[in-house]
């Protein structure tokens, strides 16, 4: 038999998913070199997102519990390949507090607020350690006083002129190391409740209010300056009660109420359209 093209193998590669690429990487030299290549990654990456996705990572939201936690949490942690969820039973303190980052390219990130931080792809079960941040040192010095820890979102996004994943935390980013850049020209929510969200190169984060007026800035991970956003359809509302997400590719925004529901999405052109309107007590309406 005539042998297979690379190209065509190349071909039927890029539309497998991951757990078989990591298989195919030990039959032969050829596919373990082609697999890993960044050319490949990206073209992988760019196939599967345009399929529907099977899982959707995200939230800032944080699970803590006593020494005995719960299974299922420690379970999910392993099966990313967590290797701090060994460690939540061995830690002498009565209570863990651990966090995760929305996901990006499938990779997220997994920390607590004083000294474990880890980077994960949950696909290949990759995982590396990156190393303590500074607010969890002081963290850790503030619990040693007896004094309450602060708990604020971690910011994960890829620079997209370099390719290099960046993660960010107020005025903290780091590549290979932790490092300050110059401050917002606002006030940042910075707390729990305020997650920064990633999309086209910047993380986003809404600001405390500016004469009455909620406002978004953001970080362009690349340049590593911060600009401020255009205002918002909802910019009255307290932090508090606005969400903010990526949806298709756009920043969306919607104000918390009990009866209805307004998305508006900003389009190609910096201009905020009402994209959804749903109204809870009834049916949804696709404007």
């Amino acid at each position: 038999m005539e042998k297979i093209p690379d190209v065509l193998i190349e071909y039927i590669l890029e539309r497998l998913g991951v757990k078989y690429l990591v298989r195919f990487t030990t039959v032969l030299k050829q596919w373990n070199s082609m697999i890993k290549s960044t050319y490949f990654a990206s073209t992988h990456l760019i196939r599967a997102q345009s399929r529907n996705p099977l899982i959707l990572l995200g939230g800032c939201s944080y699970y803590e519990s006593s020494r005995s936690a719960s299974y299922s949490y420690l379970r999910t942690l392993e099966l990313l390949g967590c290797p701090i969820s060994k460690k939540i039973h061995t830690i002498p303190k009565p209570k863990t507090c651990l966090a995760m980052t929305r996901s990006c390219d499938g990779l997220v990130c997994v920390y607590d607020f004083q000294k474990e931080l880890y980077v994960i792809n949950p696909a290949t079960r990759w995982c590396r350690s990156l190393p303590r941040a500074k607010f969890q040192q002081i963290n850790r010095i503030r619990e040693n006083l007896n004094r309450k820890s602060k708990r604020s979102c971690l910011g994960f996004g890829k620079d997209t002129m370099t390719n290099k994943y960046k993660m960010m935390r107020g005025f903290e980013f780091t590549t290979n190391a932790w490092r300050h850049v110059i401050g917002s020209p606002h006030r940042i929510c910075d707390d729990f409740k305020s997650e920064p969200v990633y999309l086209d190169g910047s993380l986003h984060w809404f600001t405390v209010k500016v004469k009455g007026e909620t406002k978004i800035v953001y970080f362009d991970l690349h340049t590593e300056v911060f600009h401020v956003m255009s205002e918002i359809p909802i910019a009255h509302a307290s932090p508090s009660r606005i969400i903010m997400w990526s949806l298709n590719n756009r920043l969306c925004v919607l104000e918390k109420k009990i009866n209805s529901q307004v998305i508006w999405s900003l389009n190609s052109h910096n201009v905020w359209e009402k994209t959804y309107s749903i109204t809870l007590n009834q049916s949804c309406a696709n404007l």
